[in-house]
This record gives C-alpha cells, structure tokens and sequence, in this order.
C-alpha cells in the first residue's frame, strides 16, 4: 500500500460509541456501536480509529538503530510506559527523522488487546473491512500539518469530552481528555494545565471542529476524524494489530525470505549447470580442434627438422669454403716461417705440409747443435704447437761428418677442408 492512501471512511471507536465520518458526503455518523453504524454505511472497508481514553500513545528517545532492535527494547521499556502488562497490549512504533544526542524519537501506539479483538470481530460481524487501527489522536498530526504548523495544541470536543492534542515538531508528545468545559476559560485552564504536564513550552492553540475557544491563534471547522479521511494515513507509520496477526505477518515474511532464497539457489544451480554444459560442449570444440592444431603443429616441426638438417649442411660448406679460401695461415707463411728460423750451418731437404695435417721438416746440419738450435727456435714460434724431433741420424757427407733430422709441427689454424665423418658408435 502506497503512503498516498486515503480511506474516505473513518470510525472512531470508544467504549461508550462509535463517531463515524464518510469523505464521500462529508457527514458525521454518531450510533451506539459498529452494528448500528453499519445498518447506516452498509459495510465495506473502513478505517479504525481508537479513542483517546482507550488508547496509549508516548513519544520516547531511543537509540538509533534498526526497527527490529529497537522493538526489543521497547519490549523492555514498555513496563514502565503504559499502566498495563506488555502481554495484554497491542502496541505499533513509527521511528521519526527526529533524531539528537539522546537518540531518535519513536512514537509509541499501544491499547489492550482484549478490546481490539472485540473491536475486530465486532467490524467483521457487521460487514465493515478493517484497513487500518490507529490512535484517533493522530488525526492532529495530519490537521496541523495541513495548516502548515508544526507546535500547536489542537482543542476539540468529542463524545468523550475535550480532546486536547500537544504537537512539537509536528510530533504528537501528549494527548488526553478532560471533561467538556462550561466556560472558555475552563478550557483555557485544561490547556494550560496540559502543557504544564508535558513540561513542554505553551504554542499556539487551534480550535478544530467547531468549538468555541474564543483565545485560540487560529481555527480550524475541520475535526481530526475529517483530517484522517481526506488525507494519506500511512505516512503516520501506526498500525496496531493484533499479536496473532503480526506473528501471521511475520511467517509469510519469513516464508518470502524462504522462497525466494530457494528461487536464488535453483537459479544458482541451473546457472552452474548451463556453466558446465557450456564449458563441456567449449572443451569438446577446443579438443577437437586441439587435435587438428596438433596435427599441423607436428608436421610443421617435421618440416622445420628438414629444413634445420639442411641448413646445417650448408653451414658446414660454408665453413669448409671459407677455411679454404680464408684458411688462418697459408701453405706459403707456413714455409716461409720454417726457413727463416733455420741458423747457420743447417739446410733443409723437404718440407711436408697439408690441410689439417702434421707438418713434417727433414734437413742437413754440421752437427747435433744447429739440430738443437733449430727445434729450440720452432718450439717457441707462437705460429707453431706439438714440436718435436722425430729423428737425428749421423752421417758421412763425402767424408764430412752430418747430422740428418726430421722435425714434426703442426700450424696453428690450420684446419681441414673438410670435417671427419664421426664413426659409428663413436662418442
């Protein structure tokens, strides 16, 4: 229900009678009880007021919490607030924007449960649809509001006798009934003595309904039961119902909560299940073609084995043509180098020399020291290594005494044209 609800028809209920107002034909209805009242309205929906005396209503500062928090403790409070035992009370809270250093303000609904379910099971046996119960007092709240006035205090005479209404902030603080006054200055002294009660500071008065209240700052024809027929009731936030009908509202809350929760797990589940099925038929696609990329991927390495084997074999011709052409010492420095080294008194008769061989030199000296002398002098040539003497043989030259030698080396960098093939099984 939206808080622009107006219901048009209006009863207010006490012990001694029934007020009833129709917005529909702006007219009062006075009778003895719902039965009689419904013989003039015919039934229907209605909204219930309680009166004043048979209701209580208290604004109190509690802490600024949740309404579930701050139902527990007015549970605790509530022995203290009203006159009656909490298990014989109906009771409704509204938590206000009013909120200070002392907490938030809450105004508290409350009358004996005992008469709301008479009054309930009367309405329903005369036909009446009971929307809403509220205190009748809170029809103040919505009269000054339409005055544009937020501290009054709201004199009107009632079945019951004067009704007076303290508002503060737009807030009802206090309500009672004193007997009907027989001079405006006895009104005047039942005002005076309300404020005093509250201890709340004396505002203007509003005479609502019609009632002579010659010293009030304004007034108003209209009577706080009219109030609650032409203007949206919910945004006072009362509702007092019975403690059956609050556990029943609180189960099918509860069991909301229970259902949808469930809702969200089976939609949880079938979202894991379209997941997995989604992910299934994704990996069956990825798998085949995992497969098919595979496959390529293998005859691609396949081919790049080929390709690498081939390269490698242009490689090692590049590298023999170029130890060829580009050799690190030539056949003829290799020679030369050789000569020049030999001393006095020594001839050489043969030099062998080929790629990636041992390089072999045989020659003629006087005597064993220019032997020496030559294989100390290519021993410690940088552009030789591994020298050694193969040979040294004496001998008779036309009767002249020689030593004949044979001295091997290899020159450095001087690689063969062409790698060794490597042998089977060889390491």
């Amino acid at each position: 229900m939206s808080s622009s609800q107006v219901y048009s028809r209006v009863v207010e209920w006490s012990p001694s009678g029934v007020t009833g107002y129709d917005a529909s034909v702006r007219r009062l209805a006075v009778a003895e009880n719902l039965s009689a009242l419904a013989a003039n309205w015919g039934g229907g929906p209605i909204l219930v007021t309680i009166s004043r005396r048979s209701t209580f209503v208290k604004a109190v500062r509690v802490p600024n919490a949740g309404a579930s928090e701050v139902n527990l403790i007015l549970q605790t409070q509530m022995a203290s607030m009203f006159p009656v035992p909490l298990h014989e009370l109906s009771y409704s809270f509204r938590l206000t924007d009013d909120i200070n250093a002392d907490g938030r303000l809450a105004v508290v609904a409350a009358m004996r449960e005992s008469e709301l379910k008479g009054i309930l099971a009367e309405a329903r046996d005369a036909g009446f649809k009971v929307e809403k119960v509220i205190p009748a007092a809170l029809g103040s709240v919505l009269l000054i509001e339409s005055l544009g006035v937020k501290d009054a205090a709201v004199v009107q005479s009632t079945h019951e006798g004067l009704a007076i209404d303290l508002l503060e902030g737009g807030e009802l603080k206090y309500s009672r009934v004193a007997p009907l006054p027989d001079s405006p200055g006895a009104a005047e002294a039942e005002v005076a003595r309300s404020f005093a009660a509250v201890g709340i500071p004396a505002s203007r008065v509003i005479a609502a309904g019609g009632i002579e209240y010659p010293s009030a700052s304004s007034v108003s024809p209209m009577p706080s039961i009219e109030a609650l027929a032409t203007m949206p009731v919910d945004k006072l936030g009362i509702n007092i119902e019975t403690r059956e009908a609050v556990e029943r509202r609180e189960k099918a809350a509860q069991s909301k909560r229970s259902r949808l929760a469930a809702l969200l797990c089976a939609a949880a589940v079938l979202m894991a299940v379209l997941v997995f099925v989604e992910r299934s038929d994704k990996a069956g696609e990825r798998q085949a073609s995992q497969a098919k990329w595979n496959g390529r991927l293998t005859k691609l390495r396949s081919e790049r084995k080929k390709q690498e084997t081939k390269l490698n074999g242009v490689i090692q011709l590049a590298d023999s043509i170029k130890r060829a052409f580009e050799p690190a010492q030539k056949a003829s420095d290799v020679m030369t180098l050789i000569a020049n080294q030999s001393p006095k008194g020594l001839w050489l008769t043969g030099i062998t020399f080929e790629r990636g061989k041992t390089t072999f030199v045989r020659g003629t000296s006087k005597d064993s020291a220019g032997v020496s002398d030559y294989l100390q002098a290519l021993t410690t040539e940088e552009r030789l290594r591994d020298v050694k003497l193969v040979f040294a043989n004496n001998g008779d030259i036309d009767k002249t005494p020689v030593v004949q030698f044979s001295i091997q080396g290899f020159a450095v960098g001087n690689l063969p044209l062409v790698d060794a093939k490597k042998k089977k099984g060889s390491r």
